[in-house]
């Protein structure tokens, strides 16, 4: 078995040409956020702006990797994933967003991106960055490093936009609304938001049983996340990628990232 997440697109794209190459569903979201007390990102009608000015189709064309569209935070796979959320892509309305913000563009927009400096992130960055220049015309730096001081300057909500993803820890929609409630330490926006809070803690009180009701509770969540709030931008869902030789059956790597060997065997090995 190899895993293919730290190789870089080249040898992915190669990969992808193998008859060892397979594909494992993930519980896995990438998304752009906002850290809404640093400027320019504290005016709610540029995040609105550049979450319409982002063309998702396009960051998972360069990619190369099957990876799929994002609507909602929460991915395919969990009960509260929602196909009918998030802001359209409308480079049109995003300019009128613009405008409307009260922010001086005679002297030019700058934003910053931090981002962990891994292929993969530097790809999806710069298709940010060439988006935002054209439809928006905004200059975007970008702040790519290692990981220790990635999540250092993560922390510290350094600058104005971050670039991330986030995986289940429990197959669970809890597991992706938590991560933005206001007493979150994985909450590295600095957004809070009362009504936010009580949805998903009043979702995770009510009976696993009532999908229903859990549903609904989410979907407003979500709402005042990515439209209203307009905090997060997801961008696309994952899927796991690994190389396993013909002769090795039964291995399989579960939704949360989980490698299972119960029922590994290996058949007239050939190569």
């Amino acid at each position: 078995l190899a895993d293919l997440s730290s190789l870089d697109l080249s040898r992915i794209i190669k990969a992808r040409a193998s008859g060892d190459f397979r594909v494992f569903p993930y519980l896995k979201t990438q998304y752009l956020a906002f850290v809404v007390n640093k400027y320019p990102s504290s005016s709610l009608r540029l995040r609105r702006a550049v979450a319409m000015a982002v063309d998702k189709n396009a960051i998972i064309d360069s990619l190369k990797g099957g990876q799929v569209a994002a609507a909602s935070f929460v991915p395919p796979g969990l009960f509260a994933h929602a196909r009918d959320i998030g802001l359209p892509y409308d480079p049109s309305l995003a300019r009128s967003e613009l405008r409307a913000s009260g922010l001086d563009l005679s002297v030019g927009i700058k934003l910053e991106v931090l981002l962990p400096n891994w292929d993969r992130s530097l790809i999806v960055a710069r298709a940010i960055q060439e988006q935002l220049k054209k439809n928006l015309k905004l200059d975007v730096l970008l702040q790519p490093f290692e990981n220790k001081s990635f999540r250092s300057k993560l922390g510290m909500q350094m600058f104005p936009l971050f670039h991330l993803g986030w995986g289940a820890d429990y197959p669970d929609p809890d597991s992706f609304m938590s991560v933005f409630l206001s007493s979150s330490g994985t909450n590295y926006s600095g957004w809070k938001n009362e009504k936010y809070d009580e949805l998903v803690l009043a979702a995770r009180n009510v009976p696993a049983r009532d999908v229903k009701k859990r549903s609904r509770l989410y979907f407003e969540a979500q709402k005042i996340l990515i439209e209203e709030q307009a905090v997060v931008v997801p961008l696309y869902y994952e899927h796991n990628h690994a190389l396993i030789k013909p002769h090795v059956k039964g291995i399989e790597l579960n939704p949360l990232n989980y490698l299972i060997l119960r029922d590994v065997r290996i058949v007239n090995p050939s190569r």
